[in-house]
């Protein structure tokens, strides 16, 4: 059995007005159970999903649900561990599902890692459209960041952040059939992904 929220999950709105500021959304999501796709420039993401769908449950690394002080409400918020089968089992339940199928934060917005080929496996098994998300950040760091290793980029824009609090657009583009070749699929996912940065 899935283990369930207790309580349909929503990021706290303060806690994204604190990190984020003032958000504007552009789109909808599709009706129906659907997999949000989404770049990945900030540990702020995470609390993204839930302002484009209340209900959303976000794949995170299984190590953010081990840390004592993020846990509980980790799992209030709906979060669950990367797993395929229990992303296709929460996608057949008609629940909203979230990726960030980079895997790994990017400093500075750059948008240059592989997109990894879970997501569209998820959405194949599962027989749901991939809904390309792009978030774009009102600042970033220059790029002297970019000279650091990615460790140490993430540590510092972590702590940075009360700097770079400018707000956030998300654009929700059109839903894409995730079936043919993964390869070809999960590239195709990853063009759709950035070609929404500049979507007006």
């Amino acid at each position: 059995m899935l283990d369930a929220p207790s309580f349909i999950p929503r990021p706290a709105r303060w806690v994204v007005r604190l990190l984020v500021g003032k958000v504007n959304v552009v789109g909808s999501v599709p009706p129906g159970p659907v997999l949000l796709c989404a770049n990945h420039h900030s540990y702020r993401d995470v609390f993204l999903f839930g302002v484009m769908r209340a209900s959303s449950r976000l794949l995170v690394d299984p190590l953010v649900l081990t840390f004592p002080f993020l846990k509980n409400l980790t799992r209030r918020w709906g979060f669950v561990r990367v797993s395929i089968d229990e992303a296709v089992a929460l996608l057949r339940d008609g629940q909203t599902v979230a990726i960030c199928p980079t895997g790994l934060v990017e400093a500075h917005g750059q948008s240059v890692l592989p997109f990894k080929t879970g997501a569209v496996r998820i959405a194949q098994q599962a027989g749901v459209p991939l809904v390309p998300v792009y978030f774009s950040y009102g600042s970033y760091p220059g790029c002297w960041i970019m000279r650091i290793p990615i460790t140490y980029q993430n540590i510092l824009l972590f702590c940075l952040w009360p700097f770079y609090r400018r707000g956030v657009r998300i654009v929700i583009g059109q839903p894409m059939d995730a079936s043919g070749d993964i390869k070809e699929r999960t590239k195709d996912l990853k063009a759709a992904v950035v070609g929404l940065k500049s979507t007006r």
